[in-house]
């Protein structure tokens, strides 16, 4: 039996690869419970974007099975398709289930999945933080990702780069829920303000200025990286990860 609320909450959950490879274990691995899906993994060079493609799939589905129905056992079977916006493919863009919205983001260490009601507009996005990039940010990233009063504001923080980072993924995040993705210009989505700043600290939503419809929260992740959630509504939020990936799996993990 799934959580009987669903519909009036957002869930997520956090994993590394390590972590989807153990509590899949009983279920075959993750290409059992992926199936054809995890073919497309090889359209990755490298050999650790593979494994993320393959592990932020694969707990997406986990989420979705706890979620819906209870039991991990159930994530083979879960229908998610996706539709590009933009060109219509099948293949690619914006995944979908019959029952909720989800979104679902990566970076090579970390994999990050959410779940909502199916009413709402849903987006998540996880990025690697200072922790893993002591030089910065690249070169004129202000020009290309803020717009000009988050220039202004970046500029007054101590923390600079982490508040860029901070924006970055709130962007992601927005522009994975409007649908609309990277065919928007960054530059041109404000999403840092004082308020926003604060909401971010606190682990708070904050409505946007310009997109009243959304709403931003940052999620709580190791300093390494930095994460955001975008909805049309500002719903309970809870971390399922413990669920998921409990104590005797991390027992496990421990060296």
């Amino acid at each position: 039996m799934g959580i009987q609320n669903s519909q009036s909450q957002i869930f997520y959950a956090l994993a590394t690869a390590r972590e989807i490879e153990l509590a899949t274990e009983y279920l075959g691995g993750p290409k059992e419970i992926l199936g054809s899906e995890a073919r497309r993994a090889t359209d990755f060079l490298h050999a650790e974007d593979r494994e993320a493609f393959i592990g932020a799939r694969t707990l997406l589905r986990l989420l979705l099975a706890y979620v819906q129905h209870g039991d991990l056992k159930m994530a083979a079977q879960l229908q998610v398709t996706r539709h590009c916006t933009s060109c219509g493919s099948v293949e690619h863009g914006k995944p979908e289930t019959a029952e909720h919205s989800v979104s679902l983001s990566r970076t090579r260490k970390l994999f990050i999945a959410a779940v909502g009601p199916k009413k709402i507009d849903l987006g998540i996005d996880i990025e690697r933080g200072p922790g893993f990039s002591p030089e910065g940010v690249f070169a004129g990233f202000d020009e290309v990702a803020l717009t000009a009063e988050e220039r202004k504001l970046v500029l007054r923080q101590a923390d600079a780069d982490r508040v860029r980072l901070i924006a970055w993924s709130a962007k992601e995040a927005l522009l994975k829920a409007s649908g609309t993705g990277l065919r928007q210009e960054p530059s041109a989505v404000p999403v840092l303000s004082s308020r926003a700043l604060r909401a971010e600290r606190q682990g708070h939503w904050t409505e946007l200025k310009h997109q009243t419809q959304y709403h931003l929260r940052w999620l709580p992740v190791p300093a390494t990286h930095v994460s955001a959630l975008a909805a049309s509504a500002a719903l309970p939020v809870l971390d399922l990860s413990a669920e998921l990936f409990g104590k005797d799996l991390r027992q496990r993990l421990s060296p």
